[in-house]
């Protein structure tokens, strides 16, 4: 369902987000926050081969080395950003879907849309160094994206399955970097 063309525009979208965070997390460092290189953030954070590779390709073109607090804003924005042309996608599914593949496309609109509310707060929250409710809104956002995957557990061979899982990762990228700030 995804076309070249629009692959090529969320990629580009994905580099400028991360690259607009040097300059939106630069000049203010939060209080008590760690700083580290890419590869140290990405070998604490991640608990697979497959997180360690997201991280590393979602930070590609952030600086080297700097402060957690922006590599998880670079994480939560990507995780944010890949779940706007998902939430396109289920609005084509649901326009041919019927029956119980309706009721799974109709969760999943729910739920990315409260997930991208949910991760839109938690950027906002790390930019201002509030770290209060984080945790607890990535947990959140965890949940909503896995509910839209336990529904479509039964359709497999939608095109929605593999982009739910990819943003399962994003998802649990963008947790496991702001974990090292705010905890598990």
């Amino acid at each position: 369902m995804e076309t070249k063309p629009k692959r090529a525009a969320v990629t580009w979208i994905l580099a400028l987000a991360t690259l607009s965070s040097h300059f939106f997390t630069g000049a203010d460092a939060c209080d008590n926050v760690p700083s580290m290189d890419i590869d140290a953030a990405c070998l604490k954070a991640c608990t697979s081969q497959t997180l360690y590779q997201l991280c590393q390709d979602t930070l590609r073109h952030a600086e080297p080395a700097g402060e957690v607090t922006t590599y998880a804003i670079i994480a939560g924005r990507v995780a944010k950003l890949s779940y706007e042309p998902t939430m396109e996608t289920v609005d084509q599914l649901l326009q041919k879907a019927s029956g119980d593949e309706r009721t799974a496309y109709a969760n999943c609109k729910d739920k990315y849309q409260t997930a991208h509310r949910i991760m839109a707060a938690v950027v906002n929250q790390l930019f201002a160094c509030s770290f209060g409710s984080a945790r607890q809104e990535y947990i959140d956002a965890i949940v909503a994206v896995r509910s839209c995957g336990d529904g479509l557990s039964a359709f497999r061979s939608s095109p929605l399955y593999d982009v739910n899982a990819a943003d399962q990762d994003k998802t649990m990228l963008a947790y496991d970097l702001g974990a090292l700030i705010v905890g598990k």
